[in-house]
C-alpha cells in the first residue's frame, strides 16, 4: 500500500509521513502540480491525501479527472480548514472518502481510514486467489465486471452469459455473482442449484430490481448478499469484504472443526483411526454392506515381542515402529479400507468387498512387508494375524471374537503367521508347531486350568511324534491317553459349570457329546488303519482340544474371573 500526499506544506508532510511509515505503509510527498501528477497518482497509489489550503479549484478538477478515468476510484482524503458545507457536499458527490480538518488533525481517525483501505486491498488479494463464476445474460454487465477484475489482476474468473452453460458444468467455485433475471434459468434457480452441492461458497445476487420479494427469497435459499445495478464498485467491494469476512470465519471454523474431528477420530501417534471411531464406522459399513449383499472381512494384527523392542531399544524407537507400521498399512491398503490402532501394538483393518481368501492374501502380504521393515536399528520385526469374513449369522461381538481368537492362535503357535477363522494347523511349512500355554488359555478356575494345561502339553507331544514315523506305536498310546484325558476333563468341567449355574450348560454338554462321539469314530479308524495318524491328530488337537477351548470354553471364563 502506498499513500501519496499532495501539498506544498513540507512541515505537515514530515509529521504525516512519519505516522504513515510507522504503520509499514509507503509514503510519498509531491508538491501540487496538476500537469504532472495524474498518471502517477492513478497507477502508483492506493490513497491520495490532498491538502486544500490553496488552489481548491485545481484540486477539484484533478479529483474529477481521476474519478472519471478509473473504474474503481482511488481513495481520496481532503485536508482543509477552509471548505464550507456546500463545497464539502460537492466533494462527497465527486466520490472522495472524507474531509478532515488540518487544525487539530486526528491521526486516530486517519488510522481508521487506512485500515479500511488495507481491508479493501486485502479483499482484492483474496479475490485474486478465489475461483469466481459470473452468471449474467447482459454482455454489458459482464464486460464491466470483467474490466474491474482485470484491473486488479483477478484472473481466475469464468463468465457465463447463458445460465444453461453454467448449469451444465460441475466445477465448484468459491464465489458466484448471479444475475436475478435471465432467460431459461433465473437467479433463484441458479442459487438453488449451487447450494445443492456447494454450501461454503459466497453467492452474491446482482440485480436491477431493488424492491419486491424476489431478493429476500434468494437470500433465504442461499444467497449471502445482493447488490444493485449499475454496479457501484465501492459498495461492491464493501459487500465482498463483508462476505469474505464471513467466508474466512466459516473456513476457519471448518478447519477448527476438521482439526477437532481429526483429534477425536485419529490415533495421536500413528495417524490411523482410533478404536472408538473405528467401531462406530464399522457398524455403519456393516449395515451398508449387508444391505447391498457385499462381502467384507476383518484383519487383526499384533506386533510380536513388542515389549522387548521397547525394553531393548527404548519407547521412542517403539513409537517409530508403530508409526512405520501404520504408514506401511496405509500405503498397502485401499482408501476404502478402514484402519485403526486397536490398542497398544494391535491394528484392526476392515476390508470392504473382500472375501476370506482375498483378506488372507492381503494379511500375508502385509506380514511379509513388516518383516522387511528396518526402524532405528531394530534387527527383527514380525507380526501375527487373525483373519475372518462376516458370516450370515454373525453379530459384531461374534465376528470380533473370532478374529481375536484367530490372532491369539497365531501368537500361541509360533507367531509371525496368519490364522483364519480360529483354524489351528499342527504343521507349518512341513514342521510341527508348538502350542504355547499362556494367559489366553487360563479360565481362572484351578482345576479347569490344570486340565487344560495337561491337554495342551500332551497335544504338543503328539504333534512332535506325528512327524516321527518310528514313534507311531507310542503315538497311538498317546492318542488313547489324550482321549481318556478329554473325557475325564469334559465330565469335570460339566460338574464345575453346574456348581456355578452356567446358563448354557446343556448346550455345552451337547457339544462335548458330539466331539467325543466323532473323536471315538476317528480313533477307531486309526486302529483299523483307515485314517492316518496326522488326520487323527488334526481333529483331536485342532477341534477337540484347542478349538473347543477357543470356540466354547471362552464363553464361561468370565464366571471365574468375576
Amino acid at each position: 500500500m502506498k499513500v501519496l500526499y499532495i501539498a506544498n506544506d513540507d512541515n505537515f508532510s514530515n509529521s504525516l509521513g512519519a505516522f504513515i511509515e510507522n504503520k509499514g505503509i509507503a509514503f510519498e510527498h509531491k508538491r501540487l502540480d496538476p500537469t504532472s501528477l495524474m498518471t502517477e497518482a492513478l497507477n502508483d497509489s492506493q490513497l491520495i491525501i490532498f491538502d486544500c489550503s490553496e488552489d481548491i479549484l485545481n484540486i477539484e478538477l484533478m479529483i474529477k479527472q481521476m474519478l472519471s478515468s478509473s473504474i474503481s476510484p482511488i481513495s481520496i482524503i481532503i485536508i482543509s480548514d477552509q471548505i464550507d458545507f456546500l463545497a464539502k457536499t460537492h466533494l462527497y458527490d465527486l466520490g472522495i472518502m472524507t474531509v478532515m480538518r488540518k487544525t487539530g488533525f486526528s491521526y486516530g481517525r486517519l488510522n481508521k481510514y487506512l485500515e479500511t483501505i488495507s481491508q479493501e486491498i486485502e479483499t482484492i488479494k483474496t479475490l485474486s486467489e478465489l475461483h469466481i463464476a459470473v452468471i449474467d445474460d447482459s454482455r454489458f454487465s459482464l464486460e464491466i465486471i470483467k474490466a474491474f477484475f482485470l484491473k486488479y489482476n483477478i484472473t481466475k474468473v469464468d463468465y457465463y452469459q447463458k445460465a444453461t452453460d453454467f448449469m451444465d458444468q460441475e466445477f465448484m467455485y468459491d464465489l458466484y455473482l448471479v444475475d436475478l433475471v435471465m432467460p431459461d434459468y433465473d437467479g433463484e434457480d441458479v442459487i438453488y442449484n449451487i447450494r445443492e452441492y456447494n454450501h461454503n461458497a459466497i453467492v452474491i445476487l446482482v440485480t436491477t430490481y431493488g424492491e419486491g420479494k424476489a431478493i429476500s427469497h434468494c437470500l433465504a435459499i442461499g444467497a449471502d448478499d445482493f447488490i444493485l445495478k449499475p454496479l457501484d464498485f465501492k459498495l461492491f467491494m464493501l459487500r465482498i469484504h463483508t462476505c469474505l469476512s464471513h467466508y474466512r470465519m466459516s473456513q476457519d471454523n471448518f478447519k477448527k472443526t476438521e482439526k477437532l474431528y481429526e483429534l477425536a477420530t485419529r490415533d495421536g501417534l500413528t495417524g490411523v483411526y482410533n478404536r472408538a471411531f473405528y467401531i462406530e464406522s464399522f457398524n455403519k459399513k456393516v449395515h451398508e454392506s449387508l444391505r447391498n449383499n457385499r462381502a467384507f472381512s476383518l484383519i487383526l494384527l499384533d506386533l510380536d515381542y513388542f515389549k522387548q523392542i521397547n525394553d531393548e531399544y527404548g519407547h521412542l524407537t517403539g513409537d517409530e515402529v508403530l508409526k512405520s507400521v501404520a504408514q506401511l498399512l496405509k500405503s498397502h491398503l485401499r482408501e476404502s479400507d478402514l484402519i485403526c490402532r486397536w490398542g497398544g501394538e494391535e491394528f484392526s483393518i476392515l476390508l470392504l468387498d473382500t472375501d476370506l481368501k482375498s483378506a488372507s492374501y492381503v494379511a500375508e502380504k502385509i506380514r511379509t512387508q513388516i518383516e522387511l521393515l528396518r526402524v532405528n536399528g531394530v534387527v527383527k520385526l514380525t507380526s501375527s494375524f487373525g483373519v475372518t469374513q462376516w458370516r450370515e449369522e454373525d453379530t459384531e461381538e461374534s465376528v470380533f471374537k473370532r478374529v481375536d481368537n484367530s490372532l491369539y492362535l497365531a501368537k500361541l503357535t509360533g507367531r509371525n503367521k496368519v490364522v483364519t477363522d480360529e483354524e489351528l494347523y499342527i504343521n507349518a511349512s512341513g514342521l510341527p508347531i508348538n502350542i504355547e500355554w499362556g494367559p489366553f488359555f487360563r479360565s481362572g478356575h484351578p482345576v479347569i486350568d490344570d486340565e487344560h494345561f495337561a491337554l495342551i502339553r500332551l497335544s504338543n507331544e503328539i504333534i512332535i511324534n506325528c512327524f516321527r514315523p518310528e514313534t507311531e506305536e507310542e503315538t497311538l498310546k498317546q492318542f488313547d491317553k489324550l482321549m481318556s484325558h478329554i473325557v475325564t476333563h469334559f465330565d469335570n468341567e460339566e460338574e464345575i459349570l453346574d456348581q456355578y449355574h452356567y446358563s448354557q450348560l446343556e448346550e455345552h454338554k451337547q457339544i462335548h457329546r458330539e466331539l467325543v462321539t466323532k473323536a471315538k469314530t476317528i480313533e477307531k479308524g486309526l486302529h483299523n488303519h483307515s485314517i492316518s495318524v496326522l488326520t487323527v491328530a488334526k481333529y483331536l488337537i485342532q477341534d477337540v482340544v484347542v478349538g473347543h477351548i477357543i470356540k466354547s470354553d471362552f464363553d464361561f471364563f468370565n464366571l471365574f474371573q468375576n
